[in-house]
């Protein structure tokens, strides 16, 4: 899985029609983003328990790059905490596909050995917007050093995520 879903992240920045990278980093209004999700949570292709998040977006993006700060917790009281980018391409009225990548720090507690602390997470994601400022989002990330530990295993969760839109443009 190793730089999969990093990738699908950038392609994405370039592709998307309604503010591609190509273009530049000019600051574009946009819905601000409370999102909290639940996890299950995959190491070695194994499940080993839960995760619970929660994320939070500015109302603005830099061209398709919107901020996006995130924090959770699994099951064994590993924690990470992190920064990056989300990136969103509409496909139908409803119906969106998300993308992040997002550079963090990772506390192991009790949970899995991933090598080291700085950690990096990307996603990919399927968003239905319920109604104009409420979406649910089923999607799968993948988290690891990037090869800059030794030891780098990698961790991977399917969510479920339930997010709040603010200050809609």
């Amino acid at each position: 899985m190793n730089g999969v879903i990093a990738f699908a992240f950038w392609t994405s920045t370039l592709l998307n029609p309604e503010a591609s990278l190509i273009n530049g980093l000019e600051t574009i209004d946009a819905s601000g983003i409370n999102k909290l999700s639940y996890s299950q949570v995959w190491f070695q292709k194994e499940h080993i328990g839960s995760e619970i998040a929660f994320s939070t977006s500015p109302n603005y993006s830099f061209g398709p790059l919107q901020p996006m700060y995130s924090l959770s917790r699994t099951s064994h009281n590993g924690v990470w905490v992190g920064a990056g980018f989300s990136n969103t391409i509409s496909l139908t009225d409803t119906l969106n596909a998300k993308f992040s990548f997002l550079p963090g720090i990772y506390s192991r507690g009790d949970d899995v050995d991933l090598g080291g602390w700085l950690m990096f997470k990307s996603g990919i994601g399927l968003e239905y917007e319920v109604e104009e400022d409420l979406a649910f989002t089923i999607s799968f990330d993948h988290r690891s050093s990037g090869d800059i530990w030794a030891y780098n295993p990698g961790m991977e969760t399917v969510q479920i995520s339930l997010s709040k839109k603010f200050g809609s443009i």
